[in-house]
């Protein structure tokens, strides 16, 4: 009988906001596994151990999954983790896969569950927190009303206008590099009375920051940085 492969949610980052499910299917994992190659350096760690200390005993394995945009060399990142638990899985270990906020959103575990389930591997994913709830909570908005439609954008691609001024919540994640851009957009449509601009960089962790406005958004905020831009 073969294991089970659980894509575990920690959410934002505040420890307290790990759901009671998450906390006992760590626990009851016989492996964790990670997608950074230090466990002191890895934020889902490092968000489970307060409430899991247990953690800190069980079997690890990590990857360092390198940001790149080249699809051919992500792939083979993604089967050589997969080849690294395979076995484990196979033998009927059940392993425990630690994400920031939600498995499902922009998570690594994704790729890792296709190959998982291709190899007739059982899956089951256990939802955190994501980091635009936590981000909402933390700047004290309601995220949608009635019939308002909520778009959840990519700042990796350009987002032009149409897409800024689409009728609804604009929640945009992963700006990174274009940060500089998203910003100066957004500043124009404040500007223009057109949408109010919150943002939260490490939510629910110790270094949280809240900003209230476009302008205020650091430019060097490269992780960790949700933006939520609603109508006015």
């Amino acid at each position: 009988m073969t294991g089970i492969l659980y894509g575990i949610g920690v959410g934002p980052g505040d420890p307290e906001m790990l759901t009671l499910r998450a906390v006992r299917a760590i626990k009851e994992a016989d492996v964790i596994c990670l997608p950074r190659p230090e466990k002191e350096k890895c934020r889902a760690y490092q968000i489970a151990l307060p409430v899991v200390p247990e953690l800190r005993y069980k079997k690890i394995i990590s990857y360092d999954f390198e940001m790149t945009t080249d699809e051919e060399v992500l792939a083979a990142k993604h089967k050589d983790f997969y080849q690294k638990y395979r076995q484990l899985l196979l033998d009927g270990y059940n392993l425990a896969f630690l994400t920031i906020g939600d498995s499902t959103i922009y998570s690594t575990f994704g790729y890792i569950m296709k190959l998982a389930k291709a190899d007739g591997i059982e899956i089951e994913i256990i939802s955190g927190i994501t980091s635009f709830c936590g981000t909402a909570a933390a700047c004290g908005l309601v995220i949608s009303e009635k019939n308002e439609n909520i778009h959840i954008l990519s700042g990796q691609e350009k987002l032009d206008d149409a897409m800024l001024q689409m009728p609804g919540t604009k929640i945009i994640m992963k700006s990174g590099k274009n940060i500089s851009e998203i910003k100066e957009k957004l500043m124009e449509l404040e500007a223009q009375g057109k949408v109010t601009v919150n943002a939260v960089i490490d939510c629910g962790m110790e270094t949280e920051q809240i900003f209230t406005s476009a302008m205020t958004i650091p430019e060097d905020s490269k992780y960790m940085l949700t933006i939520i831009v609603k109508e006015k």
